[in-house]
């Protein structure tokens, strides 16, 4: 695989490529540099050796001639009265040794007493004659070089002889007689220096022991005028760098302190180093040239290096492009797979996720010799509060459900929403059966504290069954299925409740599953029957009508109550064919009642369902024609689940149907949650009271206050009151003693056939009106 490196690693490959083209040619230049100065080094090292044995040669030369000087002097050792004696033989002497010119015989007080020349001094100098006193202490009677004096400079005017003193003793050598002073031919000295290469600038200077220049000569004969030349010497031998006539020098000097004078060789710096500079010049050339090679070798890799960056940037966006389109595809992947596994309104598992998950838990508890549990939770009137509250507020009741059995769970626990307000929870570890049966407690207590959404407070409970792994089944169907039945069982108990799996309870599953298959069967042969309740005018105690009641009449159960079928209706959808069988038994036998001459109304239970239905009212107005009847004979009795929707299909429809005459009445008002409020957007013409609001009425009128007031409140509101489940007299009298219009229950008569109501409404004197 192809890994491609980041465009900032090219950024710095470029850096590293420059810094590199700079070093390598501040490399060139730093060699060029050295080499040019060690070359220059050494031509200045190679011409300072030279010119220094040069000067020690001169100084060794001028030795010898100071010696030559010495040598004449000795003669002059041997005592003389006259200078006619000394005549010839100086002039012998002095034809004989070209360099020396002149010779002065002088007193120690330096007058002269004989010279070869009339021209010579007539005394000598007395800085000279210092100069001569002070050396004889310390190198005794040796020729030297006198020094000018202070302020005294070489003249520019030509003088070709250099003086010479050389004191003179006697012939023990014990005492000073005389001082000779010998005057140097200086013409022969630069015909010497005249045989000696020096070079254009080349110099040989005379210097005396105060460093004070007395001859200078180059390679064409003595030099006169110009700056002359003051060197500082310390050492027998050196050299110095100077400034002469504004160029610089180096001068190379070798001392004879004995003779009080030093031989310099100078020359220009510019001169010695020419060699060095000629072949600098081609080497700088040629430093150039790499330089600017390497510097293009930079500038073509900067350039491929660019044209790599926009191809790998180029790669990169496509790497880009296509690690996050991998990305986007993981994720879609991930939501898919969420999406596929996870419920999307509680967040809990779906059921298919969780009948994986389950399976593998199951087969690691039975593994370890664990129990699992399998837990199956109903939440109780919830359908009560859908309907009422709107299905926003039951998707919120569901989340904040979830939300607490999310939070009991413990690690390895399960739990997943099967639909509707079915959720089921897997509990493994290492719990006991007790341990389950607490747990449940506890989750039956969490679910059913109060919840607080939208500014509103609800209160549920759950119905759980539980099943336990092995005792109740051996595999995640059985469990749930098990599981499932006791929890109808729970419900049944009242509901807030959990039971434990109990075989017998998979015989009432077996029968209402008979039962659902049976129902299309029932219907078409019309199995079902109706049963009729009489309903009671309080103020003469005369039948005004009845309610009919549906019943089954099984083949094999026998007769079987609704209570026992009308859930397996709804939720098979089996209720709107069963409501219109209802309807249309009921207005049948309203007519043949009414052909016999009777005078009562029918009351029919219609299901939300039913009212939900596209043209519910038009079927209903279609029936009446066919069965002969008047729409204000009927009465159309609904529950509080009629009045969710404000706005719906379903008060629409009512609306219709109480246009056409059809009387509505709301039946079991008080058990769920309606309140006068909605009264008012329902066009009903009845109230019904539910059973559970007659069942502590007495004979006392303030018994209930609140039958009292709801009484009182329906009156205002223009409805009749019907009271249900009235079973005793008491009842009878406190309802009467409140205002209720209407009565039915046990204590007037339970449901009967159709052909026992001509009986009982015999001896009742049935009234002829019909409200």
């Amino acid at each position: 695989m192809i890994r491609l490196k980041p465009a900032t690693s090219l950024e710095s490959i470029k850096l590293v490529t420059v810094a590199l083209g700079v070093a390598i040619v501040a490399f060139i230049w730093i060699i060029h540099h050295q080499q040019f100065s060690t070359a220059r080094s050494e031509a200045l090292e190679a011409r300072a050796a030279e010119h220094l044995s040069l000067a020690t040669a001169i100084a060794e030369s001028l030795r010898h001639l100071t010696d030559r000087a010495e040598a004449m002097g000795a003669w002059f050792e041997q005592p003389f009265d006259t200078p006619s004696k000394l005549s010839p033989h100086l002039s012998r002497m002095l034809a004989d040794d070209p360099v020396f010119s002149r010779v002065g015989i002088y007193s120690l007080a330096g007058t002269q007493l004989f010279s070869s020349h009339e021209s010579m001094p007539a005394a000598l100098p007395d800085s000279w004659l210092e100069q001569y006193r002070a050396r004889a202490e310390r190198f005794a009677f040796k020729p030297f070089l006198p020094s000018l004096a202070a302020g005294v400079g070489r003249s520019d005017t030509p003088s070709w002889r250099l003086p010479l003193l050389l004191p003179l003793s006697d012939a023990g050598q014990r005492q000073l007689r005389y001082i000779m002073l010998i005057e140097m031919d200086v013409g022969y000295l630069a015909s010497l220096i005249q045989r000696i290469e020096l070079g254009r600038t080349g110099l040989v200077h005379l210097l005396d022991s105060t460093g004070q220049e007395r001859l200078r000569a180059d390679s064409s004969g003595v030099v006169f005028g110009g700056q002359p030349l003051r060197l500082a010497t310390g050492e027998a031998s050196g050299r110095r760098i100077h400034t002469l006539e504004g160029a610089v020098y180096l001068s190379l000097y070798s001392q004879l302190p004995e003779r009080a004078l030093s031989i310099a060789i100078s020359q220009q710096y510019e001169e010695i180093l020419e060699p060095v500079r000629a072949v600098q010049v081609p080497q700088r050339w040629l430093s150039l040239a790499m330089s600017g090679v390497i510097l293009c070798v930079v500038l073509w890799l900067i350039r491929m290096l660019g044209q790599q960056q926009r191809v790998l940037v180029a790669l990169q966006q496509s790497e880009q492009s296509k690690q996050q389109l991998i990305a986007s595809l993981q994720n879609e992947h991930e939501r898919s797979r969420r999406a596929a596994s996870t419920d999307h309104l509680s967040g809990l598992y779906n059921r298919r996720e969780f009948l994986q998950l389950a399976s593998a838990m199951l087969a690691e508890q039975r593994s370890t010799r664990r129990l699992l549990a399998i837990l199956f939770m109903d939440m109780d009137r919830f359908k009560s509060i859908n309907d009422t509250l709107g299905h926003k507020t039951g998707d919120q009741l569901l989340q904040a459900v979830a939300g607490r059995v999310q939070r009991l769970l413990e690690p390895g626990d399960l739990a997943a929403r099967f639909g509707g307000d079915e959720f089921v929870v897997l509990l493994a570890g290492e719990r006991s059966e007790q341990q389950i049966a607490d747990w449940t407690a506890t989750l039956v207590e969490r679910i059913s504290a109060p919840y607080s959404l939208e500014s509103r407070e609800l209160n549920t409970s759950p119905s759980i069954g539980v099943a336990i792994c092995p005792r109740d089944a051996e595999d995640i169907d059985s469990l749930i299925r098990n599981a499932d039945a006791a929890m109808y069982s729970a419900k049944q108990a009242g509901r807030g409740q959990f039971r434990f799996y109990d075989p017998s309870l998979n015989l009432t599953s077996i029968e209402e599953f008979q039962l659902e298959q049976a129902f299309g069967d029932g219907l078409r042969k019309h199995q079902f029957v109706l049963h009729y309740q009489p309903q009671v005018r309080l103020e003469n105690m005369k039948v005004i009508g009845y309610e009919a009641l549906v019943r089954w009449q099984h083949p094999e159960f026998g007769l079987i109550y609704p209570d026992r079928f009308i859930g397996i209706a709804e939720r098979s959808g089996f209720i709107v064919p069963l409501g219109m069988e209802v309807l249309q038994l009921a207005c049948r036998q309203l007519a043949q009642w009414r052909a016999q001459g009777s005078t009562v109304c029918m009351g029919i239970n219609v299901s939300q369902l039913q009212l939900n239905q596209p043209g519910f009212s038009d079927k209903v107005l279609e029936v009446l024609e066919e069965c002969g009847l008047e729409p204000g004979w009927i009465e159309l009795e609904i529950t509080e689940t009629a009045i969710v929707d404000r706005e719906g299909i379903a008060l629409r429809q009512l609306a219709m149907l109480k246009a056409a005459g059809v009387s509505i009445s709301l039946d079991d008002f008080g058990r769920g949650y309606a309140g006068f409020a909605h009264l008012q957007a329902l066009p009903i013409t009845k109230l019904k009271l539910d059973r559970s609001l007659i069942a502590p009425l007495s004979n006392s009128h303030d018994d209930s206050p609140i039958v009292s007031s709801t009484i009182i409140l329906a009156k205002r509101m223009g409805l009749q009151v019907v009271a249900e489940g009235v079973e005793t007299r008491g009842q009878v009298v406190s309802l009467k003693l409140a205002g209720c219009d209407i009565a039915q229950g046990y204590h007037f008569s339970r449901p009967v056939a159709a052909e026992d109501v001509p009986e009982f409404a015999s001896g009742r004197e049935v009234s002829a009106l019909c409200i």
